[in-house]
């Protein structure tokens, strides 16, 4: 058996591997879908970022490769994208040929959920001692605590106006390892997970929002991991939890193996597109490949997307303009995606 608190926060750590899978899949759009960018998984420890120009079909490598692109988001006047590099926050502008390294006033270690609230500042969760707290930071290196308590880890933020939502991590008891979760606004319960490990909040309001729920432990000889997905909603003043659907994610996507990807599960979260929830599942083949679907909301049904078949993995579509993009693995650079309409 394996613990198995802590596995997103080893999202981009090193492992020496002789063999690797490839993947690539997309991770944002500009001009209504014209400009993919997309990011090319050559092994466990490299990634590189490209865009894709649907029209011409050209691609162009957008950063050295020295760099490894993790968590890539686009700033929100679409001037240039964020990145993660070997826990280093750096920033790359469109129109200039290096990324900008963001060096704070202290230092912070683990940074991750980042969310951006102009071009030039952001919220994020992170570590500046033992436990994860929450941080405000602009991209001079200024920075601000807008959350930390001690003995307890503050994760996943989401601001929703005045309301700032989160999960709580503590400790109840060391040994056995005996964890609590609780999604927070400030200093208000919103609800309590008691000792189910959640992940990933988000919220689409202040009186709703989705989180997905994992194991404690798993066993690494298991050959998949089982997620749960929920909508935490306000009805009359009371947060309700209700169950959406499981999804199952092979173990060596996400655990050290020459099939490891270097994002963990980023590449691999449901996303909300309209009144859809699109998410991959392998559990219903044999060979354990991802395949896509979409939990709707209105009918409270699921339903496959049918996409050609293949040897290896699609992961969770993304809309880039009018069209469903669906990256994975990767046997030829000639088509980076498969694509399905609206």
């Amino acid at each position: 058996m394996k613990l198995f608190y802590y596995f997103f926060y080893f999202l981009f750590s090193y492992i020496s591997l002789s063999f690797a899978y490839e993947y690539v899949y997309p991770i944002a759009s500009l001009h209504n879908g014209e400009i993919i960018l997309y990011i090319h998984q050559e092994s466990p420890t490299n990634l590189k970022l490209f865009t894709w120009d649907t029209a011409s079909n050209h691609k162009e490598q957008m950063l050295w490769s020295l760099f490894n692109p993790a968590g890539l988001l686009l700033l929100p006047d679409n001037s240039g994208f964020s990145f993660i590099d070997n826990g280093r926050l750096r920033i790359q502008h469109f129109q200039k040929r290096s990324p900008k390294t963001i060096d704070f006033d202290e230092p912070l270690f683990n940074i991750n959920g980042l969310v951006w609230i102009n071009e030039h500042m952001c919220y994020c969760s992170a570590q500046q001692s033992n436990n994860f707290a929450l941080f405000q930071l602009s991209d001079d290196g200024l920075m601000q605590c807008l959350l930390a308590e001690d003995g307890k880890d503050c994760m996943y933020p989401q601001k929703i106006n005045d309301c700032l939502f989160y999960i709580e991590r503590s400790i109840i008891h060391d040994f056995p390892k005996t964890m609590h979760y609780k999604i927070m606004n400030y200093n208000e319960i919103i609800f309590d997970f008691d000792g189910i490990p959640i992940i990933f909040l988000t919220m689409i309001s202040s009186k709703e929002g989705f989180v997905i729920e994992h194991p404690q432990t798993i066993d690494t000889n298991d050959q998949a991991i089982l997620f749960t997905y929920y909508h935490i909603i306000k009805q009359d003043n009371t947060w309700h939890k209700n169950y959406l659907f499981h999804f199952h994610i092979p173990t060596n996507l996400l655990l050290k193996s020459e099939q490891q990807l270097y994002e963990s599960l980023l590449p691999l979260l449901p996303r909300l597109i309209k009144d859809k929830i699109y998410f991959v599942d392998c559990s219903y083949n044999n060979d354990f490949f991802l395949e896509p679907y979409f939990y709707d909301l209105l009918t409270k049904t699921m339903k496959k997307i049918i996409l050609p078949k293949k040897q290896g993995h699609y992961f969770v579509p993304l809309l880039c303009g009018e069209r469903f993009y669906c990256g994975g693995t990767t046997f030829s650079q000639k088509e980076p995606f498969f694509y399905f309409l609206t």
